[in-house]
């Protein structure tokens, strides 16, 4: 695996209790020697990638949970990671996009040409996006790491991308064929819009404008053709992807949206006012408010009925997504944390405390009660 992997086992014991508190830590992991920002887990889940201000990204082992390889390069520090198969891309502040060896951490190409830090990197089959303070939208070959496109329109940073497929095609197949890809690029910018590019072309086929403040976040629903934008203006707004036609505008939180989350009919926000909604999508009406954080909530992951949420205020909840009711907080962190990553009955999360720790995330799903509720109906008393 890559060199430089520190030989010293940098966890913690499990802690059990805690003030007579269970923390529910499993392990806190601490080579990375500066904040976390971002992390994504490999497609067969058996690697996990954290990159940091440190300049270095690492690999970790899913079952053991030790650092299996490092990807250094970069000179500045990295904001973004993205996974396929075979290979690991970040972007950094140092305005590149660089391609790994998910294996073996290798760099195998520095793909070079915005003009400013990379705010973001995405990639689908034989393809590579990245979105930057430069204003502009690249995208890239990732084999060959040749810039195949340049999409200009934005006035001012782009800060986030989402990638819409009409089918998934190209992961079935080797060649790029640009000029029948019917996918759509979405970009998120700081001037207040959003904007839709084909494949095939180099002009913007939609601008979604009406926010009052940054696109801060995009979605789509199930068919891919609403598409979700979120703003600091507050507020979440709908359109039709195809003609960029106004749906509706989602109306409640009180501060700066920082992400938001489709799940069939339903969609998860979260945001600068301490709190997370859920919403029906076909209405815009908010059917729920998660609330116990003290800051900034800065991300969120729905998995199988649970909500979590993480927090400037160093705490991640979870929250049953129905009822509202949190339970479980997940304490320990030293900074604001950055990202979480739910892996079966595990929770990773990175901070800006350096640290990438390991949460026990089991029993959060009233299984128990479940076997309780169903015995009881059968004449079996609870203990």
């Amino acid at each position: 695996m890559g060199s430089g992997i520190s030989k010293k086992q940098s966890e913690t014991p499990v802690e059990k209790k805690k003030k007579g508190k269970k923390t529910f830590q499993l392990k806190c992991l601490t080579e990375h020697t500066d904040g976390i920002n971002a992390m994504c887990l490999s497609p067969d889940g058996n690697t996990l990638i954290t990159v940091s201000e440190d300049k270095t990204g690492r690999l970790w082992d899913t079952k053991t949970d030790e650092c299996v390889g490092l990807l250094q390069g970069h000179v500045m520090y990295i904001k973004d990671v993205c996974v396929s198969e075979r290979y690991i891309f970040t972007c950094s502040a140092d305005k590149t996009v660089r391609k790994w060896n998910l294996e073996s951490g290798v760099l195998i190409k520095v793909f070079t040409g915005h003009q400013s830090t990379v705010n973001q990197v995405i990639c689908s089959g034989d393809l590579v996006f990245s979105c930057s303070y430069d204003k502009t939208i690249k995208c890239w070959h990732a084999d060959t790491g040749e810039c195949l496109r340049t999409f200009r329109g934005h006035r001012l940073s782009v800060n986030t991308l989402l990638l819409v497929s009409e089918s998934y095609r190209r992961a079935e197949f080797a060649a790029v064929d640009m000029e029948n890809n019917d996918d759509i690029l979405v970009s998120g910018s700081v001037d207040g819009t959003a904007k839709s590019w084909g494949m095939n072309e180099n002009e913007c086929r939609t601008t979604f404008k009406g926010h009052q403040a940054a696109v801060t976040c995009l979605a789509v629903d199930g068919k891919g053709k609403t598409l979700f934008t979120g703003s600091a203006d507050t507020t979440i707004r709908s359109w039709d992807l195809a003609t960029g036609a106004p749906f509706k505008t989602f109306t409640g939180h009180q501060g700066a949206m920082i992400q938001i989350q489709v799940v069939n009919k339903l969609m998860y926000s979260c945001n600068a006012d301490h709190t997370a909604k859920c919403w029906v999508v076909e209405f815009g009406d908010c059917t729920r408010t998660y609330k116990g954080h003290k800051h900034t909530v800065i991300v969120m992951s729905f998995q199988d009925g649970i909500l979590f949420t993480a927090s400037g205020d160093k705490s991640i909840k979870a929250f049953e997504s129905k009822s509202g009711t949190c339970k479980r907080t997940f304490t320990g962190h030293e900074g604001a944390i950055n990202c979480i990553l739910p892996v079966g009955r595990k929770l990773y999360s990175g901070s800006n405390d350096g640290s990438l720790r390991v949460w026990d995330a089991s029993k959060l799903r009233d299984e128990e009660d479940d076997i309780y509720s169903n015995g009881k109906q059968n004449g079996v008393k609870k203990k």
